[in-house]
């Protein structure tokens, strides 16, 4: 009888894989997801952020919602004065970051002190500058345990705009040096990830964190590689070795169509705040006339290019500003081979004019720049210009950049924040910082009148006027030559659900292996 039940026992063991699978099928689940990024994504210590935002381990006061517009985050609410120059911040409570410090409003007033150390300072993201995210700010105060006061010297009615996402990000005080505002030890947010580990170039690995405040992030872990060169983030995609790719750049256009040929793999886009622009050099000439730089934004041709080249992925523009501001105003950008060659031709004077055209090697290892350089020389040609083009690494560029060496660049700008001021502030003010170091020579009186006026806007009706008024100077006097705006490609393998793109990153904490 023993003996019998041992067999019959071994029988079940062997025969019925429902009772067995289960242990197999929870470990699946928690099973590690790997993705991968063109970019190391977590700088480190020196970076004003660490890590980006899109790894969702740090998170800002004020979010994005799905509207596109500043929604809570871990500011749960607020209100201002009638005169906007007092700002107060209702907290989220419960809330602690990664290293078990309580999230409350000290630890506000401790990064907004660390804001004021630390700026301005560069980033592999977006600069940070307190006095552009937050101008004139006078004060920061805790009224009560969850309670922060904002004081400005000046009306500031788009605030909330200003603080969206890497405008507000909260780190936990022992993690940064008060006196320096580098960190000190690995970042810790209050994220529903936190980081375990990481190796620079390699990978980011992320853990879930088990005592977020909120819904709790799906994936156990994710690692996160980083594969500077397309054609590897296509060959991991298509071996299993990844199961999506993530950031700006995610993968080329044209691999993703050839990619979406498998019915293993999937794309889901959305609007992204990156643009890429023409960056003229208008200190020399031909450059400097104004009307020559007009006269290349309606000779190229946006819509063949992002046909062509990005298989429809991406938004012709010639607005200066992306069109995921909500102060954007959309246009269909001209083009007008005729009346450029007209402009062309009064400038030049039937002579023609050699270019040095600098392109990127990110933009290759991310984009079609290649391709796109190669058909701008074509349509340039068209107007006596002869532009050689020749591939630069960033830091080259740069220095290229700061001795007057070139002519054209071709590369990108994103938005840090919803608030536009500091990009017309960069690219439109006479003596703005990117005016200055792309050596735009941009100089429009209205545009230097527009921008002063936005210290004394008392309503944000006033400065979406403002905001109108200066992309429409940039439509007939452009800064820099917009060509279109990016898409947020969410490329990814079906095993994966919920792998959904945002204006900046994917949708992290819901994305986990598909039951």
């Amino acid at each position: 009888m023993v003996k019998g039940a041992c067999l019959l026992a071994l029988f079940g063991l062997f025969f019925f894989p429902g009772c067995s699978r289960q242990p197999t099928q929870s470990f699946s689940l928690d099973r590690e997801i790997v993705l991968a990024a063109a970019r190391d994504l977590t700088p480190g210590s020196k970076d004003p952020y660490y890590t980006s935002l899109i790894l969702e381990v740090w998170e800002p006061l004020v979010g994005v919602g799905e509207d596109g517009r500043p929604a809570p985050k871990l500011a749960k609410g607020w209100e201002h004065s009638a005169d906007y120059t007092e700002w107060t911040f209702k907290l989220t409570e419960g809330a602690t970051f990664h290293d078990g410090t309580l999230f409350n409003a000290a630890a506000v007033v401790q990064n907004f002190e660390r804001y004021r150390v630390i700026s301005p300072r560069t980033s592999s993201f977006y600069l940070f500058d307190i006095h552009k995210i937050y101008p004139h700010l006078r004060r920061v105060e805790a009224t009560d345990e969850y309670t922060v006061q904002l004081t400005f010297d000046r009306p500031f009615p788009t605030l909330l705009y200003s603080m969206t996402n890497f405008g507000s990000a909260m780190f936990s005080p022992p993690c940064f040096d008060a006196r320096t505002g580098d960190f000190i030890t690995t970042v810790a947010g209050t994220g529903p990830f936190k980081m375990i580990g990481h190796v620079t170039k390699q990978y980011t690995l992320l853990e879930r964190n088990e005592t977020y405040y909120g819904s709790k992030a799906k994936a156990k872990t994710i690692r996160v590689r980083n594969i500077p060169v397309a054609e590897t983030r296509y060959s991991a995609l298509k071996a299993g070795e990844i199961m999506g790719v993530l950031d700006i750049g995610s993968l080329t256009p044209a691999l993703t169509s050839e990619l979406l040929k498998d019915q293993q793999f999937a794309v889901a886009t959305k609007r992204s705040s990156i643009t890429h622009y023409l960056f003229c050099n208008g200190e020399k000439a031909p450059l400097n006339d104004p009307r020559l730089r007009q006269a290349i934004s309606l000779m190229v041709n946006r819509e063949v290019l992002v046909k062509n080249f990005f298989h429809g992925y991406a938004i012709p523009t010639s607005n200066f500003l992306n069109g995921a501001s909500p102060f954007s105003r959309a246009e269909i950008p001209e083009r007008n081979a005729t009346r450029a060659k007209e402009a062309a031709k009064a400038v030049l004077q039937d002579k023609t004019a050699e270019l040095l055209f600098l392109v990127p090697q990110y933009g290759i290892d991310r984009y079609p720049y290649k391709e796109i350089a190669e058909f701008i020389q074509a349509e340039l040609k068209e107007l006596g210009l002869n532009a050689r083009i020749v591939v630069m690494d960033w830091a080259t560029i740069q220095d290229a950049r700061a001795a007057g060496r070139f002519d054209l660049i071709l590369g990108t700008q994103g938005l840090p924040n919803l608030e536009p001021a500091s990009l017309f502030q960069n690219y439109m003010n006479s003596t703005g910082s990117a005016n200055v170091q792309y050596r735009l020579g941009y100089k429009n009186e209205e545009a230097d009148r527009l921008l002063a006026e936005l210290d004394l806007a008392t309503g944000a009706e006033e400065r979406e006027k403002i905001y109108d008024r200066l992309q429409a100077i940039a439509r007939q006097d452009p800064p820099c030559i917009p060509l279109f705006d990016d898409i947020n490609l969410a490329v990814y393998n079906k095993k994966l659900e919920n792998y959904q793109p945002l204006l900046y990153g994917v949708t992290l904490d819901k994305v986990g292996w598909k039951q």
